[in-house]
């Protein structure tokens, strides 16, 4: 009998022993969050993230993101220290930083070959990241952008970014003013970007400028393995962005006729065929 109750206890408090619970997964990592530009994403289908130019805000795309409509999810992208945005906190070289960080961006954000287009300093990006990570994009637009900005040494680039980094607001502003005012062939136009441009960072653009003058990719582009359309404005410089994205093995440059550099306000029409084009013979 006594065996027998001890062997109820054992049952007994056997069976109303807590269970262990199993551990908790652990958390999802959270989204990478790159340092050299924020994104703005909008709609659901086919990606295409969209870069713009030097000192530009993300809103040059507005009229593009709209004639895409539904069936695109565009990624925007602001650069730092552009338009207003807050500037990266080391002096890391911006484009080179913006395609390292693209890269991981389209990885951690699981999309599939996205389109990318960039204009001026945004197609020199887009052809940047297309050399260096092939596997990861999928077409590229680039507006008006080249490879490398030709005539000027290290030493003339280096002055022309002391002198940007010396000047005060007001002549900074001034010296941007100078400089849009005839890449647009609608004034209202201009003075809409230009407005934007001088709340840019004056450090963060003198440094991004002078990336620019002294980085040569014309070497990388034979690695480009994407479909590529350019788009060239009507201007001095069409010859030579046409000579550079020669080397790219597949391509199609088109020129615009009557078009300042950007190409997108002076002529949407024949813009926005084109790129319909090419992304429907491009899948």
């Amino acid at each position: 009998m006594k065996h027998a109750f001890l062997l109820v206890a054992f049952v007994t408090s056997c069976a109303s022993a807590p269970v262990p619970k199993a551990p908790e997964p652990p958390p999802p990592p959270a989204p990478y969050q790159p340092t050299s530009f924020s994104v703005h994403v909008a709609g659901t289908g086919r990606p295409v993230i969209l870069i713009p130019g030097l000192g530009c805000p993300a809103s040059v795309w507005d009229d593009t993101v709209a004639h895409l409509g539904s069936g695109y999810q565009t990624h925007v992208l602001q650069l730092a220290g552009f338009a207003g945005a807050p500037a990266m906190s080391s002096d890391a070289p911006l484009a080179r930083t913006v395609r390292e960080e693209l890269a991981r961006y389209i990885a951690d954000r699981h999309l599939h070959n996205p389109v990318i287009v960039g204009h001026s300093m945004g197609g020199f990006i887009a052809m940047w990241l297309g050399a260096e990570s092939p596997d990861l994009v999928g077409p590229v637009v680039v507006v008006d952008g080249m490879a490398h900005l030709p005539g000027v040494d290290e030493t003339t680039a280096g002055k022309m970014r002391d002198h940007l980094l010396a000047m005060n607001d007001a002549e900074f502003a001034q010296s941007n003013r100078d400089f849009f005012q005839n890449m647009f062939s609608d004034p209202k136009r201009a003075d809409t970007v230009i407005a934007e441009v001088v709340k840019s960072d004056h450090r963060a653009f003198a440094n991004a400028f002078h990336e620019l003058l002294v980085t040569d990719i014309r070497p990388e582009l034979p690695k480009i393995a994407a479909p590529v359309l350019v788009l060239v404005a009507d201007g001095p410089v069409a010859d030579e962005i046409q000579k550079q994205t020669a080397a790219i093995p597949h391509h199609d440059a088109k020129l615009l006729p009557h078009t300042h550099h950007f190409v997108m306000y002076d002529d949407p029409k024949d813009t926005f065929a084109a790129i319909d084009a090419f992304l429907a013979a491009h899948p």
